[in-house]
């Protein structure tokens, strides 16, 4: 009779832990994370009319693919715009997973400048053996460039995604059409 009063105490304990894990983790999961990028606080209004614009811009394939959208958000009542372009990543393979990044209006002129940066480093940039150069939006889409192990050719990565992300591996000659295919959105969008 004893032991019964010293377990009970850790009994209901163990008991409410059990019934509050699940109900909690419901909670957590619910919670959306803060949008990085005007576009997607835009996209995110509620109680409004959101009028959603794009034209599909082009894209390219290697190990993976990325594809680039114009997007224009309209607010219906108060004629409000936001613009900008996304790209979606899809990884090769037998899941072939993908994910998107929104990109302001106002970083791509500056995206596109990193893509010229990036593109010209050689491994000479560092005294060590390899090098990985990076440029990365506030919606988490990240052009790298680095110096492959196998022959110490420079090759390039597109990858989108925070929590769960997505890369394709392309040539330097890929990322040049890429950076092509954002140029041409940036006019669509300014031709509007």
């Amino acid at each position: 009779m004893k032991c019964w009063f010293r377990i009970a105490p850790f009994i209901v304990v163990f008991t409410s832990l059990c019934a509050w894990v699940p109900a909690h983790a419901q909670q957590v999961a619910k919670v959306a994370p803060e949008p990085k990028t005007k576009l997607e606080a835009f996209e995110r209004q509620t109680g409004r009319v959101v009028i959603k614009g794009y034209s599909e811009m082009g894209g390219i394939a290697g190990l993976g693919s990325v594809s680039v959208l114009c997007m224009e958000f309209t607010d219906a009542t108060s004629s409000d715009k936001q613009r900008g372009i996304v790209v979606e990543v899809k990884e090769s393979g037998r899941l072939e997973r993908s994910e998107r990044s929104f990109i302001d209006y106002d970083e791509i002129d500056p995206l596109l400048k990193g893509i010229d940066y990036i593109s010209k480093v050689k491994s000479s940039v560092t005294r060590l053996n390899a090098f990985e150069a990076k440029y990365k939006t506030k919606g988490d889409f990240v052009f790298t460039t680095y110096s492959s192990r196998q022959n110490g050719s420079i090759e390039a990565a597109v990858t989108s995604g925070y929590i769960s992300t997505t890369t394709a591996y392309i040539s330097l000659e890929k990322l040049q059409e890429l950076r092509a295919i954002i140029v041409k959105a940036k006019a669509t969008l300014d031709a509007k």
